[in-house]
């Protein structure tokens, strides 16, 4: 019986003379009503399990990384080498993508520091030049971009940095 059939049962109970089926159906009503709320918790119970089941998975996934902690020791020591400057541009790349180094340089606001943080991060093998020719005449463009194997540990371990010399 749902909280809906409760209502005519409960006005029987209301309108009849006879007290014993007076009182089994305002017993009937009030069965039938909280039959009604314990359908509406369980229902929510088991939304909100479900939710907590797919909350629980996609927090395990995002455990597991695809780096071991050895490789994790070594890119904290190559960060640890860079300076502010550098750890800057590593995070800046990592979130802009590959990019041409004029343009790179201009995203510089410490135009002083910026050969240093290319070399030292260049040294460091955390990222890497790509030469590309002109299109139509001669020379080429050189473009950086983050080591592919050194991204995931570095969006890690650079992920809540606020960058201020690359902007």
């Amino acid at each position: 019986m749902s909280g809906a059939a409760s209502v005519p049962v409960a006005c029987l109970a209301i309108y009849l003379h006879n007290a014993p089926l007076k009182l089994l159906f305002a017993c009937v009503a009030a069965l039938g009503v909280i039959g009604a709320c314990y359908q509406v918790w369980r229902d929510s119970v088991s939304t909100l399990q479900a939710t907590i089941k797919a909350q629980d998975s996609e927090i395990e996934n995002l455990k597991h990384r695809s780096y071991d902690e050895e490789h994790l020791r070594l890119a904290e020591r190559k960060v640890n080498a860079l300076t502010d400057p550098g750890k800057d541009l590593v995070y800046f790349l990592l979130h802009h993508g590959e990019m041409e180094s004029n343009e790179l340089q201009r995203r510089c606001q410490n135009p002083a520091s910026y050969d240093e943080a290319v070399q030292r991060a260049r040294d460091e093998r955390l990222m890497v030049g790509i030469p590309r020719e002109i299109l139509g005449r001669s020379g080429v463009h050189y473009f950086w971009m983050i080591n592919s194997e050194f991204a995931e540990v570095l969006k890690d371990l650079l992920g809540a940095r606020e960058s201020r010399y690359f902007l």
